[in-house]
């Protein structure tokens, strides 16, 4: 009888492991489009990271423009693999995209640096950094203009630094 109640819990237990899918080693690159409202995440956990720089190019005949946000480490030294862990959530009315980089205490620009950066933009209206000591995070936020799509992935690094990619979609 005791041998039966072992067998019972160990078919019991099968399926249940079954269903429990494995856990990958390393996040996924893919990019999905977010319009309207949306979420978007990727990245690892670390020790500690530094935004290093953030770049802006545009493509006015796509309607595109590319923000690219290199991340370093808590040093601002390279970052060889995934960038650290980032949530995105863009909200409408009025449309946002606010972007919390965990366990970034440190940036090499400042708000007025992000600014000069965003003028002129075919997507952003205004841009804001706040650094948080407390939960030592990076907050990003582009208030942007109506209908504005938002891809968002994330590029491991190779030869240069990790990377964090933002392609603002206008209409």
């Amino acid at each position: 009888m005791k041998y039966m109640g072992c067998l019972m819990a160990f078919l019991l237990a099968v399926p249940a492991i079954a269903a429990v899918p494995a856990q990958k080693n390393k996040p996924t690159a893919a990019a999905k489009i977010l319009s309207g409202e949306g979420v978007s995440f990727g990245g690892l956990a670390g020790t500690g990271f530094t935004m290093m720089d953030l770049r802006r190019t545009a493509d006015t005949k796509k309607k595109i423009e590319r923000v690219v946000i290199d991340v370093g480490d808590m040093n601002g030294g390279l970052v060889r693999g995934w960038p650290g862990y980032y949530y995105a959530e863009l909200k409408k009315n009025p449309q946002r995209l606010v972007i919390d980089f965990a366990q970034m205490p440190n940036a090499n620009i400042d708000q007025t640096q992000i600014a000069s950066r965003f003028k002129g933009s075919m997507a952003v209206m205004k841009s804001s950094m706040s650094l948080d000591p407390v939960d030592s995070s990076l907050n990003l936020t582009l208030d942007l203009k109506p209908n504005t799509k938002v891809r968002m992935y994330q590029v491991a690094g190779k030869k240069t630094t990790s990377k964090v990619v933002i392609d603002l979609i206008t209409e």
